[in-house]
């Protein structure tokens, strides 16, 4: 279901948003609410990832030559 790159990626959301969470605020947050908002972050990262990966709009080029031709 998942490939190791995906997993990988996805680990590093987490970590990256809980430990933020954690240090910034200047009030202090419990680790287990920390821990929550970084799973939350993670798991929205994997279903937009899932379910919108990339997108990729081709134009044409030659769109104002066939308007002409027509």
């Amino acid at each position: 279901m998942f490939n190791n790159q995906n997993l990988v990626k996805y680990v590093i959301m987490l970590f990256i948003v809980a430990s933020s969470t954690f240090y910034i605020p200047s009030c202090s947050i419990i680790n287990e609410h920390a821990l929550y908002i970084g799973l939350l972050a993670a798991s929205t990262f994997v279903l937009l990832d899932r379910f919108m990966p990339h997108i990729v709009i081709i134009e044409n080029k030659n769109n104002s030559n066939n308007i002409l031709n027509e």
